[in-house]
């Protein structure tokens, strides 16, 4: 007994030794990441631009007539407001802190949401968080400009997400209705819940079923209710659906598809480069070993649509897009996750790194393409079985150290049912 209690408390000591050296690491490349891209002159806010601008009249008064949709966004400019209120601080550096801690608790949250929810290996985990903190319209674009809900928005996405695979429904819900008040799209993740939940039983009475339509419909009404309370204290109509056109929902929506028109594929392939065939294999790969109703997919196909309808009514292709971060980076990882070998994980280092490079814009844009190319041909190294010529190691099943937890006993089934 002495001795199992022992090798129980040096192998929590070893994952809590883990996790503070991974929270380092990502500290550092967020620091970086900051220190490259934020604005830190005084009164930085004088050379912001777009909704920004918007976001922080809000943040200088509670219930500021701006434009719409933004003067509905409340949660993070008041957040601000309130900081600078009992800091004292000026607003300016409340945002640009602001926009630094929650960026970087995207990735903290997206380490242990990896970590622990989909199981995989600490390498792994760790290499996909310093990858979501480096996605360009991630982290770098809310550096480069820290005036925007975007990065609140981010983090309360990926914890509903998180919450909904978990099937923490009351918690799911709140974290709903929190977002949508930071910004309207996160109400679409609302009927997933229920979605999910029919997949599995195939029943519209089962009680899962029922009990998360239920929830939609509450954030639905609260939403609306606090629709009206925000009008009512602007004192002005906002009409819902409209946009950067400001007028009707067709207006906003002929306006963001009659803008940029030649380069929006690229812009679309810009947010997460060769990830993106990494992501689609990924997809194609629960398909097939878990079949259509695998919770990964049908959540991913979900929040493609989401963004499909969202670009509807936004011009900004990237920022849209971008709230798939974790979904394709998790699904991107999951792919990776049995590369035991030094060489094999090296290998999967060098594609994260590729990937960095393109992101943070350390690839001249004349040879973007070739790089492309260089990270699906090492990808297509690692998991082709004609390509395997590095040796693949597995952690024998019954090891105490659950760094190296089994792939084929955890990502057979990566999203298992939550225990009470």
């Amino acid at each position: 007994m002495i001795a199992t209690d022992s090798h129980y408390s040096d192998t929590r000591l070893t994952t809590t030794g883990q996790r503070v050296v991974v929270y380092l690491i990502l500290t550092t490349v967020s620091l970086i990441n900051f220190i490259s891209y934020a604005p830190l002159e005084l009164r930085a806010h004088e050379k912001a631009w777009g909704d920004a601008l918007n976001y922080y009249a809000m943040s200088e008064h509670t219930g500021a007539q701006v434009d719409n949709p933004f003067a509905l966004r409340m949660l993070s400019p008041w957040l601000v407001h309130m900081g600078g209120k009992i800091s004292g601080l000026a607003l300016d550096t409340v945002w640009v802190g602001f926009t630094f801690v929650i960026t970087l608790a995207c990735t903290v949250v997206f380490f242990e949401f990896c970590r622990r929810q989909l199981k995989l290996q600490t390498f792994t985990s760790a290499l996909a968080a310093i990858a979501l903190g480096c996605t360009f319209w991630y982290g770098p674009y809310a550096f480069s400009n820290p005036y925007l809900v975007d990065p609140l928005n981010n983090l309360l996405y990926l914890v509903a997400l998180w919450l909904l695979l978990r099937r923490k429904l009351v918690w799911f819900t709140v974290v709903v209705i929190l977002g949508a008040i930071n910004k309207e799209t996160t109400l679409l993740l609302a009927p997933l819940y229920p979605l999910l939940t029919w997949t599995r039983t195939r029943s519209l009475r089962d009680r899962q079923v029922l009990a998360g339509i239920v929830a939609v419909l509450i954030a639905a009404v609260a939403y609306i209710a606090f629709r009206l309370w925000a009008q009512s204290l602007i004192g002005g109509t906002y009409g819902f659906g409209s946009g950067q056109a400001n007028k009707g929902l067709l207006s906003n929506i002929y306006f963001a598809l009659s803008s940029n028109k030649r380069g929006e594929h690229a812009a679309l392939f810009d947010t997460f480069h060769f990830f993106w065939i990494l992501f689609a294999y990924g997809l194609y790969h629960q398909y097939r070993k878990h079949g259509p109703r695998n919770e990964l997919l049908i959540a991913g196909g979900w929040l493609i649509l989401c963004c499909l309808a969202g670009r509807m009514v936004a011009t900004d292709t990237q920022r849209v897009f971008v709230m798939l971060a974790p979904l394709v980076i998790a699904l991107v990882a999951i792919t990776l996750d049995n590369q035991r070998t030094n060489a094999r994980q090296l290998l999967t280092g060098i594609l994260v790194f590729l990937y960095l490079a393109l992101n943070l814009q350390f690839v001249p844009n004349e040879t973007k393409f070739l790089v492309e190319i260089i990270g699906l041909g090492l990808f297509a190294l690692l998991i082709i079985p004609r390509f395997r010529v590095l040796p693949t190691r597995d952690r024998p099943e019954n090891s105490g150290d659950d760094h190296f937890i089994s792939h084929r006993g955890t990502l057979d089934h990566p999203i298992a049912p939550h225990r009470r």
